[in-house]
């Protein structure tokens, strides 16, 4: 067993359509047997989606441009069990040539922030979304100037390997008073996560690598900002540091016989 495996025991797949599921499912197939994990998928109803069908002759445009009625509540119950059943199915075949468990959930929300809440107990949660762009893109690892070699460096490595990608690190240091928008000191170097994502969005890419333990992504903000400027299955590792973040910020609210809560004080 390597290094890799003996680091990446559990892998969770959250995803919104299928669509996205498979997007990552075919990276994951690749470098599984080397992992030898547990996987995991969550499949997300999204509440928007569900929400336009709640409107009276409320109209969509599709991709090609055409514009249609929204379809019913129905129909689009019918597509996310589809998606649910294409799912679940491509998860355990890939788990059970692999020799691998397998569990698969479905959850109704935000995908974020439902694949954090479950992907806590994971190793390495997979947010998976399509990739856009039609030619094979680069494995870009997220680094800060203090991370060290790690298991996220082993991943971005395999996956690089595995997919014969080039392999790209983007560390950030802020203290480095040289570093531009563009680098400044060398290649992959930046002052700021706003520099990173900037250059990020330039890139085709056809896999990131985070740890939110190290950053420099540190928040669910952040995370967001980096899934959509990514457009492409996000690999995060170190979901407890996002846990610690989430209890620290929590308030809790007066006892009922708070007089200060009914004085507005």
């Amino acid at each position: 067993m390597s290094a890799q495996s003996e680091t990446a025991s559990r892998i969770l797949i959250g995803a919104s359509s299928f669509a996205d599921a498979a997007a990552a499912l075919r990276l994951i197939e690749r470098i599984i047997r080397e992992l030898q994990p547990s996987l995991g998928g969550i499949l997300v109803d999204e509440t928007t989606p569900l929400a336009i069908c709640e409107l009276p002759n409320q109209r969509v445009i599709s991709a090609s441009g055409q514009v249609s009625l929204a379809p019913q509540r129905a129909q689009v119950n019918a597509m996310i069990e589809a998606d649910a059943r294409a799912f679940r199915k491509s998860l355990s075949h890939i788990a059970e040539t692999a020799g691998a468990s397998w569990t698969f959930e479905r959850g109704i929300g935000d995908l974020l922030q439902k694949s954090l809440d479950i992907g806590t107990a994971s190793d390495i949660l997979v947010l998976a979304q399509r990739k856009t762009h039609p030619v094979r893109g680069k494995v870009v690892l997220l680094s800060s100037s203090t991370a060290s070699e790690s298991k996220v460096m082993d991943m971005s490595r395999l996956l690089a390997q595995n997919l014969s990608a080039d392999h790209i690190v983007m560390a950030v240091d802020e203290t480095d008073k040289r570093l531009d928008a563009s680098g400044g000191t060398g290649p992959g170097h930046f002052r700021t996560l706003t520099d990173v994502l900037s250059r990020l969005a330039r890139i085709n890419a056809q896999a990131v690598i985070l740890d939110l333990a190290q950053g420099p992504v540190r928040s669910i903000e952040e995370l967001r900002q980096l899934v959509d400027v990514a457009r492409c299955p996000v690999f995060v590792f170190g979901m407890s540091a996002i846990s610690r973040t989430i209890e620290h910020k929590v308030q809790i609210p007066p006892a009922p016989d708070d007089k200060s809560h009914f004085n507005g004080e």
